[in-house]
């Protein structure tokens, strides 16, 4: 996965919420439900599997680790496995630092530039609204005891995301699946276990220091 694949990854998955149960199972119900969710939740932590492809280099990757995220845009990822993709990434809110260790390499970046996709930016702060941004469509009809599938359809072009389909547990309402791609042809999954509605408290959870030793590359001046 390219970084700035990546970076909008990391925006994209804030959104990750339990939804409510409703009783009119519609896309726009159930996504309905999601804004809102999002809207009054504090924070989560889960388990991840990632899948990325470039379709026109033929290439493929997957990694395994942690992810955890906190109201007001807190958040902290940490990649485990395969060795060569073990990195961490951290957002206190106002900086964003991904640490690659095998680099020996700490990126800064402001995190409105991480955000910098209008679309993105309105819906990691709880703003963006799916009907106004999105045209939602079930990607098949749903099938009892099967999971929802529910592809949303950016209504304005963003090089960052082509195309966004949620995959949802119908009996817990959580999202088991986030599958999107660019317009680059690059395509990723994550598959999402472990879900767990709470975070780690401890006041400097969601703040880096970055090792002895490694460079730290600023990307905008004042990160």
């Amino acid at each position: 996965m390219t970084r700035k694949m990546l970076l909008t990854t990391i925006a994209l998955l804030a959104c990750l919420w339990p939804l409510a149960a409703t009783g009119e199972v519609t896309p726009e119900a159930v996504m309905t439900r999601v804004q809102a969710q999002y809207d009054k939740a504090g924070g989560f932590q889960a388990r991840f599997r990632q899948e990325s492809r470039l379709k026109a280099a033929g290439a493929s990757d997957s990694a395994v680790g942690w992810m955890y995220f906190k109201k007001p845009s807190r958040m902290r990822w940490q990649y485990e496995t395969p060795p060569e993709q073990k990195k961490e990434i951290v957002s206190d809110g106002r900086l964003v630092w991904m640490y690659m260790p095998a680099d020996g390499l700490v990126m800064v970046y402001k995190i409105d530039q991480v955000l910098r996709s209008d679309l993105v930016m309105r819906f990691f702060s709880g703003m963006g609204q799916f009907q106004k941004d999105f045209t939602v469509s079930w990607q098949r009809p749903p099938r009892e005891g099967a999971s929802f599938i529910i592809d949303l359809a950016p209504k304005k072009d963003q090089p960052e995301l082509k195309s966004l389909t949620l995959t949802i547990n119908p009996g817990t309402y959580l999202v088991e699946k986030l599958d999107f791609s660019n317009a680059l042809g690059e395509e990723s999954r994550f598959t999402f276990t472990q879900v767990k509605l709470e975070v780690p408290s401890a006041p400097n959870f969601f703040t880096f220091t970055p090792p002895p030793g490694v460079q730290v590359v600023r990307e905008t001046p004042g990160s």
